[in-house]
C-alpha cells in the first residue's frame, strides 16, 4: 500500500543487523511522551514503524533527518499485529506519481487537544491506529487516515480533506467555530 508521510511520532531508536550494506541498520518510530529528559513510550496501544537503511533523498534516515520524509510517499506492507503491537514496515520511497491509500498522521494533546481514546467516536471508522501513548495529560497517537477521514478533540474535529489535486500537500484541517488551517509539523 502506499503511504504519504505528513507527520511521524517523536519516539526514534534504531538497531544493527547482521546483514552488509545499506539495510545493515533499521530504524524504528513510535509514540512518545516526555519524561523529563526523555521521550519514553507510555503505550496505551503498543504500535511501531519500521524503517530499513534504505535512502532518503540521498541521505541515511535518521531521526534528526526525519522531516525528508514528512511530504514522502512510500510502499509499506499492510497494517499487521506482530510481536504484541502493530507493525508498520517502510519498503521504499515511491517515486511514481499515485495517490497514497492512506496518509500518516500524528496527533497530540499539545498541538491538537486531548483526546477522549476510550470514548466510542473520537475518531471516524475507517481511521486506522497504529499506536497511542499517554501519560498524565500528554498524549500521541498515530494513525493512518484516508482523506476524508476525522479525529475529535477537546479543541474540535480535525478533518483531512480529500485533496483537489494529486499534487497538493495534504493537511488536518480544524473544523467547527472557525475554521482554521492546522499544517502538521
Amino acid at each position: 500500500m502506499l503511504v504519504k508521510v505528513l507527520s511521524l511520532g517523536t519516539n526514534w531508536w534504531s538497531r544493527s543487523r547482521i546483514l552488509s550494506g545499506p539495510q545493515r541498520q533499521v530504524y524504528y518510530n513510535s509514540t512518545g511522551v516526555r519524561c523529563g529528559r526523555k521521550v519514553r513510550r507510555h503505550w496505551l496501544v503498543p504500535g511501531l514503524l519500521r524503517f530499513h537503511g534504505f535512502y532518503w533523498n540521498g541521505a541515511k534516515p535518521d531521526p534528526l533527518a526525519a522531516a525528508e520524509a514528512c511530504g514522502g510517499t512510500f510502499l509499506c506492507s499492510d497494517l499487521a499485529y506482530a510481536y504484541g503491537g502493530n507493525r508498520l514496515l517502510f519498503h521504499s520511497r515511491n517515486c511514481a506519481p499515485a495517490p497514497p491509500d492512506f496518509y500518516l498522521v500524528t496527533v497530540s494533546s499539545e498541538t491538537h487537544g486531548a483526546i477522549d481514546f476510550f470514548s466510542n467516536v473520537w475518531r471516524s471508522v475507517f481511521t486506522r491506529v497504529i499506536a497511542i501513548s499517554q501519560l498524565r495529560d500528554q498524549q500521541e497517537a498515530m494513525l493512518l487516515m484516508g482523506a476524508g477521514d476525522w479525529v475529535q478533540t477537546a479543541n474540535g474535529f480535525w478533518r483531512l480533506p480529500v485533496p483537489a489535486r494529486s499534487d497538493e500537500s495534504a493537511a488536518l484541517i480544524r473544523t467547527g467555530a472557525g475554521e482554521a488551517r492546522e499544517e502538521m509539523p
